[in-house]
């Protein structure tokens, strides 16, 4: 047990120093030096240089209870900051999958009412072309379109563009949050699983491995959200010292592309969770899936009942 104390106390600590000191200990020192320069002077290093030897040369520099003092404050300084940033990453997790605040309901309706147009557009051209290749090829005009194999050129090209935004009807504002919408969608329709209500009992049953995989998914989007609530604060030092806008930008662009390749990675895993494991979800519960090797809509729809509790 001390062993494992010991082991816990340093990994705990590493995580510390790692999440929240050391990033914090970054915006402290920039937000420190573009105290000094201002916009004026935003790339004089000599000036920053005599100021620091300003500050190393007074009396209180040589105090050891002023340096232990300073010391503390900057450390306090730089974990308040990683914890604000922490705070304001889980309102861009929240921003980027679309579950807006009621102020902003008003700008979420119509950009949901936009991405749908666009992805119906691109459904139908799709189509249009597929049910084109059909009949080319003489296949019955009654072939559900998604049915026919696409082949090489226009076909592939328009899936794809359909795809971009979004695997299937758009529900949300922002890509992200459709793209995690998609797998309840697509589950349901494979399936007939609402994945709501079966994923924390699927989750029960899930092998150690895809568990793993899918917290440290979870984890990285968490982590890129939670950097473009650094880029938010460093924009917040913007008004004195103007590099600091380039920072945010770069910053918030970098967490932005890591949001979607997070949210995209996220969601296929909880897709081949569900692909993979739903059948031990159904006899755990007792529902039969017939003769057949792939879960029935049947089981399905048995599944999903027994799970809402609905007769």
């Amino acid at each position: 047990m001390d062993a494992f104390l010991t082991t816990l106390g340093g990994k705990l600590a590493d995580t510390w120093v790692s999440v929240l000191v050391l990033p914090g200990l970054l915006y402290v020192s920039v937000a420190a030096a573009g105290s000094v320069l201002g916009h004026r002077d935003a790339f004089d290093v000599g000036l920053l240089t005599d100021r620091l030897d300003d500050v190393a040369g007074s009396p209180a520099a040589h105090s050891n209870g002023t340096i232990a003092l300073a010391a503390a404050f900057v450390v306090a300084a730089a974990a308040g900051a990683s914890m604000l940033a922490s705070f304001l990453g889980g309102g861009v997790e929240r921003l980027w999958l679309g579950e807006w605040p009621a102020p902003l309901d008003r700008a979420a309706a119509p950009l949901t009412r936009w991405r749908s147009r666009r992805w119906t557009q691109a459904q139908d051209r799709y189509h249009s072309a597929v049910r084109s290749r059909a009949a080319a090829a003489d296949i019955p005009d009654e072939l559900d379109p998604d049915r026919i194999p696409p082949a090489e050129g226009d076909t592939v090209a328009l899936n794809e563009a359909r795809n971009r935004i979004s695997l299937a009807p758009p529900r949300r504002p922002t890509w992200m949050g459709d793209r995690l919408a998609a797998v309840d969608h697509r589950v349901f329709d494979a399936y007939r699983i609402d994945l709501s209500s079966a994923w924390p009992r699927l989750w029960l049953l899930l092998p150690q491995t895809p568990r793993t995989d899918l917290t440290t998914a979870r984890d990285a989007f968490s982590s890129v959200a939670r950097r473009a609530g650094w880029a938010l604060l460093y924009l917040a030092v913007a008004p004195w010292w103007w590099p600091a806008a380039l920072v945010a930008a770069v910053t918030w662009v970098s967490a932005w592309r890591g949001g979607r390749d997070a949210a995209h990675t996220f969601a296929e895993l909880v897709e081949s969770a569900v692909d993979l494991h739903a059948r031990r979800l159904a006899t755990a519960l007792g529902v039969s899936n017939g003769r057949s090797t792939r879960l029935s809509h049947d089981a399905g729809r048995e599944i999903t009942r027994l799970l809402r509790k609905k007769t």
